[in-house]
């Protein structure tokens, strides 16, 4: 049975950084499918909604239709990806296990449920609301690019002081090294702030969405 399996993030806006990575997740883990899923607003942003999240007058937080429709363009035709919108159609934060156990309700007990994560999601995750529930409801998996890579037995020997030795193993097995790809939302954003060129930092259909809907841009 093939396992659902979630890539989220806010993909503000999507890069080849993230395809890139989600790719070579999907090749090393034989999987078939995998779902790119933007999430509303994460839990340690809530308090600052995207109104007020401004540098400068700039604004940091696309829209989530805006989101939606860039991660869509980044995987037209693409056969490994689908887009979900189900956390942006929940009010804001989102929690991954609200996530999860309507994915269950959806697929029913026996679908394995796979949540791909980064190596900085997973320091933080005995803050993670009911944290013991997500591990048993998915198989958290960890991208650890360089230099995360080298962290990750000092990240799960901290994670060991609030997580059984039964969890700290299955996340230990879960470990995927993936490419060093030197690309971030942000910097793509201050880009556009500033006047310059984002080409080949993004597929060419979602820089022609930003550059149509002038987003990222002073107002």
């Amino acid at each position: 049975m093939q396992p659902v399996v979630i890539f989220g993030g806010t993909f503000n806006p999507i890069h080849h950084g993230h395809l890139i990575v989600a790719r070579a997740v999907a090749e090393q883990l034989g999987f078939a499918r995998m779902t790119l899923m933007p999430v509303n607003i994460p839990p340690h942003k809530a308090a600052h909604p995207p109104a007020c999240r401004q540098k400068n007058g700039l604004e940091l937080m696309s829209s989530a239709a805006d989101r939606l429709e860039m991660v869509k363009l980044a995987v037209a035709g693409e056969e490994l990806f689908e887009v979900s919108d189900l956390e942006l159609l929940r009010p804001p934060p989102s929690y991954t296990i609200d996530t999860l156990c309507h994915l269950r309700q959806v697929h029913g007990p026996e679908r394995p449920l796979c949540w791909i994560v980064g190596a900085d999601m997973l320091a933080d995750l005995p803050n993670w609301r009911r944290a013991d529930e997500v591990l048993s409801q998915a198989r958290i998996i960890t991208v650890a690019r360089p230099p995360w890579s080298g962290q990750i037995d000092s990240v799960l020997q901290r994670l060991s002081r609030r997580f059984s030795a039964q969890q700290i193993q299955a996340l230990r097995e879960e470990i995927v090294p993936t490419p060093l790809v030197d690309i971030s939302s942000s910097q793509i954003r201050q880009r556009v702030a500033g006047g310059r060129s984002i080409r080949y930092l993004t597929p060419d259909f979602v820089i022609a969405y930003i550059n149509r809907r002038k987003l990222y841009t002073q107002p």
